[in-house]
């Protein structure tokens, strides 16, 4: 009977790895959707425009609140105190929307627009909310820094592409390396250990 776990093992682990990838991907497209919604909302409520700098960052904050949220709701399952994650998207993305507006004028007339401008923009709010987000796994998790460079990529893709493209290509990359960084070992633990303690977080 053991022999059989032993063979079910690694497909049971493939299995866990793509159910969190699939959740991860659905509750960022969910967040980010109610996020744009509840920031043009917010925006038409301050008479129509989402232009300064402060009006920027509580955009950005609405848009993190909600990303953060949905993203939540499948990391607690796998990571302890979960509920950090919020406040760190809200504020990364809050903080990295209010600097795009600051200095979108400079670094629109030196990149002249176009996806090279996006990239760049989402490359800031990517290391900002990455930073702040590696926070929490870095306790968690072994090679919790690779966290910052992926959310910086991922974020300069979804800025540089088109808008639902973009963030869906950079949804999947993030998704793809949190499950990576799972399987990694835990911080003070063998790999055995650290696959089974993966495996017991589902429940």
């Amino acid at each position: 009977m053991s022999g059989v776990k032993g063979l079910l093992m690694p497909v049971e682990r493939r299995w866990v790895g793509w159910r969190l990838w699939l959740g991860w991907l659905l509750a960022s497209s969910i967040g980010w959707a109610l996020g744009l919604a509840g920031g043009f909302a917010f925006g038409f409520g301050i008479g129509g425009v989402v232009s300064g700098t402060a009006s920027m960052g509580v955009f950005g904050a609405i848009l993190g609140v909600s990303i953060g949220t949905l993203q939540w709701l499948v990391l607690r399952r796998w990571i302890s105190r979960a509920g950090w994650w919020v406040l760190a998207t809200a504020v990364g993305m809050g903080v990295g929307f209010a600097l795009i507006k600051a200095v979108t004028p400079t670094l629109s007339e030196v990149l002249d627009g176009g996806p090279l401008y996006g990239a760049a923009n989402g490359g800031l709010v990517g290391v900002l909310v990455g930073t702040l987000q590696g926070l929490v796994l870095r306790r968690q998790v072994a090679r919790a820094g690779w966290w910052v460079l992926t959310s910086a990529v991922a974020m300069s893709v979804g800025f540089a592409l088109d808008q639902v493209v973009g963030q869906l290509v950079g949804m999947a990359t993030t998704g793809t390396a949190l499950v990576w960084l799972l399987r990694q070992p835990a911080q003070g633990t063998g790999r055995r250990e650290a696959a089974n303690d993966c495996l017991r977080r589902r429940t």
